[in-house]
């Protein structure tokens, strides 16, 4: 499994080499079928997640830290993937830790602008997604939800 610790490492340094060998050791895949098409954007089919921690959000939305809320959707969009990476952070994870993400969307929406932000707070990382069109949010003026789960390994 994992060596918990060693002699003068910083915890920090622990946790990046504690990553490190979780991934190494397979604990979060993405098999591909061959019986499914290839996926469409930057994303997976399915996460297979062995060993680890699990952090499930509540569903994350446009929100300022001061309770503004913008009017334009991709603005929110931005906000709620803020919102989600803050979360991540106060549970000692990041955006690569990230196993599936769901975007609820009310209205029209520039897809091309979505996709690009989406790739953007990415980084190139490639969780599972799914993105839906819904009638409506908590609130009239919501116009972006973003749900998460991400699994990392104990430290």
């Amino acid at each position: 499994m994992f060596e918990i610790s060693r002699t003068g490492e910083d915890p920090a340094g622990r946790r990046a080499r504690s990553r490190r060998l979780w991934r190494a050791n397979t604990r979060f895949r993405n098999p591909s079928p061959e019986r499914v098409h290839p996926p469409i954007a930057g994303f997976h089919h399915q996460a297979e997640v062995g060993e680890g921690r699990w952090l499930v959000l509540s569903g994350q939305l446009g929100i300022r830290p001061g309770g503004h809320v913008p009017d334009d959707q991709i603005e929110q969009l931005v906000i709620a993937l803020e919102n989600v990476r803050q979360n991540l952070c106060g549970a000692d994870m990041e955006i690569n830790d990230v196993v599936k993400l769901t975007i609820y969307l009310v209205g029209g929406v520039d897809m091309d602008r979505l996709r690009a932000e989406i790739a953007r707070w990415l980084g190139g990382h490639e969780p599972t997604l799914s993105i839906l069109f819904v009638a409506g949010l908590v609130g009239p003026s919501f116009r972006v939800q973003v749900d998460a789960v991400a699994a990392a390994p104990f430290h």
